[in-house]
């Protein structure tokens, strides 16, 4: 997303404009995303949080094959944190969604090998899938998880690379459509149980931002995902935060505009015969110019009781599966400020749904 600190300095010379019935969906599945990177962040024990997450009741849960961390050095794999997160969902049978690839869920979106990565000259706001030896390697490694997991019966679904289309990370960098359908290739021949592939893309609910999507892509990378998965998936945020400079900006949305956007996204899958996910919906602060939000003030950006709507929303239009992003936030909440709010806020909505 640090791609927008460039592009929104030019268009606010120009254009600033903020944007300042729910029936449920049937079978609907409420999962959530767990990242032992952002459990480090916000400095809490990563396997307490992942068990107290699994003791939450999720049906599903999304994991991420850091790269990072499991081939350190070269041809050198430790898969430990893996299995053992595979392991613990399976004692509780907690279906998993696993991402693959060189981009994962959690900041900073790439993680590549320092090996790898020491030697690469990334320029900004460039295809990153372009560099040759990265391409050779990511496949690689994508074998050596597909190959190793793809007997866990609890996968259900491989999520191939995260948001791989949409400029992220520090270099503003994205996969080329080529390359992920390489990537997708690739584990569609190798997965012995023919599970679904699910691609996802950020969106842009805030009409300023949606400008900006249009100035940078030549296609909407939402309607490209949606083309090339057969699960395809999207990313909700319904309030960002952005430091420009000094300046902190906040970019928000109001529930009528979100829905009949989103429901451009859902009525196009539908065209194609497909069934939408959500692998993100925003359930935490996302504030300008903090990775994580940590003190004890109360956040402007998301707050414990703010998430529901955005929820009900989503169910409204037939969403298949809602993942619910920040649950080690909510753990880190109760834990280190004694503040529940966020535990009791999941809750309402599991009674409901």
């Amino acid at each position: 997303m640090s791609y927008l600190n460039k592009s929104i300095l030019l268009v606010c010379l120009i254009f600033f404009h903020i944007d300042g019935n729910c029936a449920l969906a049937e079978d609907l599945t409420i999962g959530t995303t767990f990242s032992q990177v952002q459990c480090e962040y916000l400095e809490l024990d990563w396997q307490d949080t992942y068990i107290k997450t699994l003791n939450m009741g999720f049906p599903i849960i999304r994991l991420g094959a850091y790269w990072s961390r499991i081939e350190q050095e070269k041809d050198v794999y430790d898969f430990s944190e893996l299995d053992w997160q595979i392991k613990k969902a399976k004692d509780k049978n907690t279906k998993v969604l696993l991402t693959v690839g060189m981009k994962a869920p959690r900041w900073p979106e790439y993680f590549i090998p320092s090996w790898i990565e020491n030697d690469l000259v990334i320029k900004s706001v460039t295809a990153i899938s372009d560099k040759p030896y990265l391409r050779e390697r990511t496949l690689i490694f994508i074998r050596k998880i597909i190959e190793r997991y793809s007997n866990e019966k609890i996968i259900v679904a491989w999520q191939v690379e995260n948001e791989p289309l949409s400029r992220s990370g520090p270099n503003d960098s994205w996969i080329r459509r080529e390359f992920l359908e390489e990537e997708i290739k690739l584990v569609k021949e190798l997965d012995n149980k023919d599970r679904p592939i699910v691609i996802n893309a950020m969106t842009y609910p805030n009409s300023f931002l949606r400008l900006l999507t249009k100035l940078i892509y030549k296609r909407n990378p939402i309607y490209e995902t949606i083309d090339i998965a057969e699960t395809p998936a999207i990313n909700v945020y319904p309030t960002i935060g952005h430091k420009f400079f000094f300046k902190k900006m906040c970019f928000w949305t109001n529930s009528k505009k979100r829905i009949k956007y989103f429901k451009l996204f859902t009525d196009y899958a539908k065209f194609q015969d497909k069934d939408m996910w959500v692998t993100e919906i925003q359930a935490e602060p996302w504030e300008p110019g903090e990775l994580v939000h940590i003190t004890p003030e109360e956040a402007i950006t998301c707050k414990a009781d703010s998430f529901a709507e955005t929820f009900e929303e989503l169910n409204s239009l037939g969403i298949k599966a809602i993942f619910l992003w920040g649950v080690e936030y909510w753990i880190f909440r109760d834990k280190k400020h004694q503040d529940k709010s966020w535990l009791e806020a999941f809750e309402k909505i599991t009674k409901t749904n």
